[in-house]
């Protein structure tokens, strides 16, 4: 047996059988009757029709059921290729029901909004907006849990309220996407040993990160994200963020809009062995925009963070961040024009040389379009590395990039004071819309 393709399409070629030679059956009932009936019987077993409609799509393999008795038990065994279906309509919805019971094993599935007036049935602990819905068609969802070969299980503004503690018992479950919808909390997550990624966009999660330690050894991708709901609900995830400094398959960990803590200085060269991308709240100390209260304070920072990034050599996590100085700042003060005070700071590098720089933007307020960046002098971390090495070139061709964007703040390698800044403007050397 095989698959033929033609057109783009799929056929089914199952191996013939040679039929015993047999007389022209009479009309009337006898025992050959019995005998051509009993040679009638399925060449294969259910077990071994289901690993043949394993390799069709959902849709094909839902049409073949109806072919006998055996081609459904077939079905009903059959793991379905990872295909993405979507739930984002009633036809879509009313077909998800039927597999539930006639194709149990999909290993993909996303639950969306199915139009006006339909929702799914309330969780536990719904909002007040139940009685507004009260009119609404209502179909089940607690359906989803006979699906258990379940690999990616996406909600993405799903109409439902509440708590649904039966979706979060998948034991082969690998990535979970929730967008707005149910009321849940971190614990549940321990009834998905297997998840792998779980990326969240919605202030219904409540719960302490430390939660998590349940899928500490599976765990490759985390986003938690609360941007779409009111700033009073911010709260409802918290904890320490280097709780999950011992996640050794950690790749990319975003916990933006959380109330998320902690100390970026506290990560070592044994802290989170594998992560290329980290995005955290701003109360994290140093994280990437945060602001400092002094300029010492910011300089002393970026030669910790150098030390942080000798030890587990590797610059790249940090080298797009910026930080910023304060506006109430002591050392902070208000600029009287361009060029933009330089009160940000940020890492650079050239070839194989890290440096930092001070910079300003000069926004213009008509239509908030960034002005150009003016630059400081780099401030040098590393030593220049030696002409004959293989990173000379590079580094000398940076490096002249970077000095060509040095204009007003040439000669300077960290913030005039107050009192340069005022001469400068007194003496006209830096006045609005002088031409250069």
């Amino acid at each position: 047996f095989g698959t033929v393709h033609s057109n783009g399409r799929s056929a089914l070629i199952l191996p013939h059988r040679k039929m015993p030679h047999s007389k022209k059956p009479r009309l009337t009932g006898s025992n050959d009757d019995a005998e051509a009936s009993s040679d009638a019987r399925p060449i294969l077993s259910a077990d071994e029709f289901a690993c043949i409609l394993g390799f069709l799509p959902p849709k094909q393999i839902m049409c073949l059921r109806r072919v006998c008795k055996t081609w459904r038990e077939a079905a009903k065994k059959t793991i379905v290729p990872i295909v993405e279906f979507t739930v984002d309509s009633i036809d879509k919805y009313n077909a998800l029901n039927v597999m539930a019971t006639a194709m149990p094993n999909l290993q993909q599935i996303k639950i969306s909004s199915m139009g006006a007036r339909h929702k799914y049935n309330d969780g536990e602990d719904p909002d007040e907006e139940a009685a507004r819905t009260a009119n609404d068609t209502i179909h089940d969802i607690e359906m989803l849990s006979n699906f258990t070969k379940l690999r990616t299980l996406e909600f993405e503004c799903a109409p439902m309220n509440g708590r649904y503690s039966s979706l979060f018992e998948f034991s082969l479950l690998q990535k979970l996407k929730i967008t707005w919808g149910m009321k849940w909390d971190l614990e549940l997550l321990s009834g998905l040993p297997l998840l792998e990624e779980l990326h969240v966009y919605s202030g219904g999660v409540t719960g302490n990160i430390n939660s998590l330690k349940a899928l500490k050894d599976t765990l490759t991708m985390l986003s938690i994200d609360s941007t779409m709901v009111s700033i009073e609900f911010s709260n409802n995830v918290n904890g320490d963020f280097m709780d999950l400094s011992d996640f050794p398959h950690l790749k990319a960990l975003s916990l933006k809009n959380t109330a998320v803590k902690g100390n970026l200085l506290n990560i070592d060269e044994h802290h989170f062995p594998l992560l290329e991308k980290l995005r955290l709240p701003h109360r994290v100390y140093g994280v990437d925009g945060y602001k400092f209260q002094r300029i010492a304070e910011m300089t002393d920072f970026i030669h910790k963070v150098y030390h942080l990034i000798q030890k587990r050599r590797s610059p790249k996590l940090l080298l797009n961040w910026t930080w910023h100085l304060s506006e109430d700042s002591p050392d902070w003060y208000r600029s009287m024009g361009y060029p933009q005070l330089p009160f940000s700071i940020e890492l650079v590098k050239a070839g194989p040389r890290l440096g930092y720089r001070w910079f300003g933007v000069y926004v213009v307020q008509s239509d908030d379009d960034d002005g150009p960046t003016q630059y400081c002098e780099i401030n040098w971390l590393d030593r220049e590395p030696e002409r004959e090495s293989s990173g000379y070139k590079i580094y000398f061709q940076k490096l002249e990039r970077i000095q060509r964007n040095i204009d007003f703040y040439k000669g300077y390698s960290q913030p005039p004071t107050q009192d340069e800044y005022r001469r400068w403007n007194l003496t006209g050397k830096y006045s609005v819309g002088r031409s250069w």
